[in-house]
């Protein structure tokens, strides 16, 4: 089964799903847009196929509908914000505005963010300082749920997926350099999204309960669970560790670090640079020589077989231009969705296209 929806249509549907969960209608607004603009660039594990679980976490209790970040010190160059539990792609999107008119005066800010729910897609924040001619360099940790992440060496998980973003503007009217990946091989929600389409995950990205490699994703929601692997071996474990501690410590939001709570949900914890490159001076060299050098990457000849080679920012970009109106949510997704809007007692209103 095909299913082809506006970009508009998909939006306004899950917007209208979130605010019949009691979010008001400019947050429903905020995670709608960002959950849509996941699937547009071709990261469906954090797209639309979440609403379910956001769902579970609402009526739990775990995510506060209407909560609001507020925004705790200000010394002009370092912010400092408090999620207060509400939904990330809202708080986050309200703390990197600041930040990024922060930066615009000052050169430069860092900021933390501490107790926010699920974040999202960190590309999204990048995409949104790169617009602004800005660099983003982030790290973000995840408290307050069981560890999922093995630590390189070691049988059972002590670690999360603790993701790294970096993003810079690109000359020339190229698209903007995203680095938005996990320090685990795969992503949690990625072995959930291979689990629902019985897919298998690549090898040496998990670990089953006992220690042994598996491809089955399943393995993440067994009882007991298995592991994710960090990427790269130490090298990815070791990045792994830089984001626990500058997201978890520095934001005072606290780390995985058994002490802690692990009885709600998935809790995000950021640390944040943002500054201005032209501060540097000589911006003409610097559009010159960063154009050099993305030409000369693109320009290395194929691997024999392969499709070439793309800088990191490509696959959104591309994958935004393919879905300019229209978005693809897989079956699953779709009667995820469908489903969801019948518990709410909310009509659709839409039909996907084939």
């Amino acid at each position: 089964m095909s299913i082809r929806i506006s970009v508009s249509e998909a939006i306004g549907l899950v917007e209208r799903l979130l605010h019949r969960q009691q979010l008001p209608q400019d947050i429903a607004r905020d995670v709608a847009e960002h959950l849509v603009e996941s699937d547009r660039v071709g990261y469906a594990s954090h797209g639309m196929s979440i609403l379910p679980g956001y769902r579970r976490a609402l009526a739990a209790g775990h995510v506060v509908a209407a909560a609001r970040p507020t925004l705790l010190t200000d010394s002009g160059t370092l912010q400092s914000w408090h999620g207060h539990h509400g939904f990330g792609q809202h708080g986050g999107k309200q703390a990197f505005a600041s930040v990024i008119e922060a930066a615009s005066r000052h050169g430069h800010c860092v900021m933390t963010l501490r107790d926010s729910h699920h974040l999202g897609r960190m590309g999204h924040y990048g995409e949104q300082v790169a617009a602004a001619g800005l660099v983003l360099v982030a790290f973000t940790n995840v408290i307050n749920r069981a560890p999922m992440v093995a630590p390189f060496g070691g049988a059972e998980a002590r670690m999360t997926t603790n993701p790294l973003c970096f993003a810079s503007p690109l000359p020339g009217g190229r698209a903007p350099l995203i680095v938005d990946m996990a320090t685990s091989t795969i992503a949690l929600n990625k072995a959930r999204v291979l689990a629902d389409s019985g897919e298998p995950a690549p090898e040496g990205a998990l670990i089953d309960a006992q220690g042994h490699a598996t491809t089955d994703p399943a393995v993440m929601f067994a009882d007991p669970p298995g592991a994710l692997l960090p990427f790269g071996g130490h090298k990815g474990c070791a990045l792994g560790v830089v984001a626990e501690l500058l997201a978890g410590v520095l934001s005072g939001g606290g780390t995985i670090q058994p002490e802690n709570p692990r009885g709600g949900l998935a809790t995000n914890n950021l640390f944040a640079l943002v500054f201005d490159p032209a501060r540097g001076g000589a911006a003409a060299w610097q559009a010159h020589e960063t154009s050099a050098f993305i030409d000369y990457l693109l320009s290395c000849p194929p691997q024999p077989g392969g499709e070439g080679v793309q800088y990191p920012g490509q696959y959104e970009a591309n994958n935004r231009a393919r879905h300019a109106t229209h978005i693809e949510p897989g079956e699953s997704t779709w009667k995820s969705l469908l489903a969801l809007a019948a518990e709410l007692d909310m009509e659709v209103g839409l039909q996907a296209g084939g």
